[in-house]
Formats: C-alpha cells, sequence, structure tokens
C-alpha cells in the first residue's frame, strides 16, 4: 500500500472512531416525566352534619321547662306570663284552638289574639294545671318542636298537640290545639324529626 493511501486510511479510522465516540458525553434526555400532585392522601373535607353540634337532650329540657312556666301561668291566670311563652307576631302559624267555650270550635290567630282570648277564658275558668308531656319530637336544626300531652285545669281536661319554635335562644309556644285534632290537623307532625321522646299513638 502506498504511503499516502495509508495516511487517508489512518485519518478515516480517526473520524469515524470520533464520530462513533461524539455522543458519549452527552447526558441522555430523561424520559421520566413529573406526575402531578395528586389530593388523594389529602383528607376530604367533613360534609356538615344537621344537628351534630345540638345538645337535644337539653333542648328537651328546655321545652319541659317552658311548659312548667306555662302551666304555672295557667293555674295563676297570669296573661303576661301567659305572653312570654307564646311566639310574638300576627301570622296565621300562630293560634290556639280549643272548645272552652261552651263545647264551640274556635281558632284565634296572631298573637294579640291568642292573649285576649285567654284572658276571656281566665274570666271563666281557673285552676291549676298540669301537662303530662307524652311525645317531644325537635327536628335536625333546633329550631321547630312538636309536643302531645294530657292536659288537666280545673274540671277541663283532654289531649293536646303543640307546635313550638325557636325565638333567638328560647323556645316558644307558636300553636296549641286543645282538640288533639278532633276538628282538623291545625298542628302539623315534623316529617323526619332528628329527636324525639316517646311515640306518637296511632289513632
Amino acid at each position: 500500500m502506498k504511503p499516502k493511501a495509508i495516511c487517508y486510511f489512518i485519518i478515516m479510522l480517526l473520524v469515524t472512531g470520533m464520530v462513533a465516540c461524539g455522543g458519549d458525553d452527552t447526558e441522555p434526555e430523561s424520559t421520566e416525566t413529573e406526575t402531578p400532585a395528586t389530593t388523594a392522601s389529602q383528607p376530604a373535607e367533613e360534609t356538615p352534619t344537621l344537628g351534630r353540634d345540638i345538645d337535644f337532650a337539653a333542648e328537651e329540657q328546655a321545652i319541659r321547662d317552658l311548659y312548667a312556666v306555662y302551666a304555672t301561668a295557667h293555674g295563676d291566670q297570669d296573661e303576661d306570663m301567659l305572653t312570654e311563652v307564646w311566639l310574638s307576631g300576627e301570622s296565621k302559624d300562630i293560634f290556639t284552638a280549643w272548645t272552652f267555650w261552651a263545647g264551640t270550635f274556635e281558632k284565634n290567630e296572631g298573637a294579640k289574639a291568642v292573649s285576649k282570648a285567654w284572658a276571656g277564658i281566665f274570666r271563666l275558668r281557673g285552676g291549676d294545671m298540669a301537662v303530662d308531656i307524652t311525645y317531644i319530637a325537635i327536628d335536625s336544626k333546633g329550631k321547630e318542636a312538636v309536643l302531645r300531652g294530657a292536659y288537666s285545669w280545673g274540671n277541663q281536661g283532654g289531649d293536646l298537640i303543640s307546635a313550638l319554635k325557636k325565638d333567638g335562644n328560647d323556645w316558644k309556644i307558636r300553636a296549641i290545639d286543645y282538640t288533639n285534632g278532633n276538628f282538623g290537623k291545625q298542628v302539623k307532625d315534623l316529617i323526619d324529626p332528628a329527636h324525639t321522646f316517646g311515640e306518637i299513638e296511632e289513632e
């Protein structure tokens, strides 16, 4: 082989070797992709449960205490005390229903009419009142309640159904049906109460 040809051959080998080794110094691109952060490990926010923070036993006792004052007001024929335990306002949802006037059904709507009706009844009737509470239901928000019981007042007695409502932090009587629903369902029961005492007797 001629010297000139040998030189070309050696140069070709060197160039080929450099090309073949030229990529060794370059780091290969990472094939890993960043995985987006997930919230799977984070605790899910709890959905508030209605009634979770309500002390239903305390609410029930407050309703019983209210009815004790209510009974005392009747025994003392104290119109002012009676007004205090009733919800104020002139809505038709505030009422009394009874047959105290010679057995005739009467419904007095609005706080003023209720107060006036009791003033008239107090001139005719008196005596100690007692209410034997047989059922209490309270809604999940602790704002509405229904009470059933047997009452005796002097020589008068029977079953009553009452609706109560929270007025600020205090329970107030919204309505009472002293006829036990004998003249139509004046007071409706709570559909799905969160707390109950006793049971409704099937009619």
